[in-house]
């Protein structure tokens, strides 16, 4: 689960929006404990969801929708850029109160952590070069297929009967499809759309999307509070016209 030039210390970097205010930094928030700065894992390299823009600024539907649910629940956020293959641990080790980084709700991962509604669904899509002979997913069977590590793309790769090679980001997946070291990759919809369109790749989709997926809030187990907050913020935003606004702006429909 993107596309833009970012730094190794960039992705690594703790971006602060507005003032960061007294907030445990070892604990995560409890139904009896208040707080005033939520603490938010985003990966900050899978745009147009969330990345860093070329002045290094952390931008994309995720941070604008966390914008929109922080004012809502009267709260000032602070980011904690993570790698995604380690984005799900630091949540559980408590380095943040939660997680909105475009994260597919799975049974696996309602395992080890709670979610909030959706707040969003998108497919997933085989991208490849243009002058691809592969004209259907089915045809991946046997084929050098890149992905994102540890996400929902990986899984469905394998299925298909795809040799898979898996990478930190799908930058790393597009260059190497562009260098010819893979047939093709596989990432969300839009997300290789863009990529695409602002990296200037010569790729295509190809064939229909493979997967309706789901994506929400990762919030810590026994943390029913937190969980109830964020539910209510995410209908009302939806209620009231920002969701729709935001989307519109970053894909020029309604991705709820």
């Amino acid at each position: 689960m993107n596309i833009r030039t970012t730094s190794i210390a960039a992705l690594m970097a703790v971006v602060l929006v507005g003032s960061v205010a007294a907030c445990s930094s070892a604990a995560a928030p409890t139904e009896d404990k208040a707080q005033d700065t939520l603490k938010v894992g985003i990966e900050g390299a899978y745009p147009p969801f969330n990345y860093y823009d070329k002045d290094n600024k952390l931008v994309g539907f995720d941070v604008d929708i966390t914008t929109a649910l922080s004012k809502d629940m009267g709260v000032k956020v602070e980011y904690v850029a993570t790698p995604w293959d380690s984005i799900l641990g630091g949540l559980l080790a408590k380095k943040y109160d939660i997680i909105i980084s475009s994260m597919a709700i799975t049974e696996e991962r309602k395992a080890k952590v709670d979610f909030t509604e959706p707040y969003y669904h998108t497919g997933s899509q085989l991208f490849a070069p243009t002058d691809t002979s592969i004209t259907d997913s089915a045809q991946i069977k046997g084929k050098q297929i890149g992905v994102a590590i540890g996400t929902t793309f990986e899984e469905k790769a394998r299925a298909l009967g795809a040799d898979v090679v898996t990478y930190k980001s799908d930058l790393l997946a597009f260059e190497d499809v562009k260098n010819g070291r893979l047939d093709g990759l596989l990432t969300d919809g839009p997300v290789g759309g863009n990529a695409i369109q602002v990296g200037g790749y010569d790729m295509k989709a190809v064939g229909t999307p493979l997967i309706d997926a789901a994506a929400g809030i990762a919030v810590n187990k026994n943390n029913s509070g937190l969980l109830k907050k964020l539910n209510a913020a995410i209908t009302k935003i939806q209620d009231d016209g920002t969701y729709l606004k935001i989307s519109t702006k970053w894909f020029g429909t309604d991705i709820r």
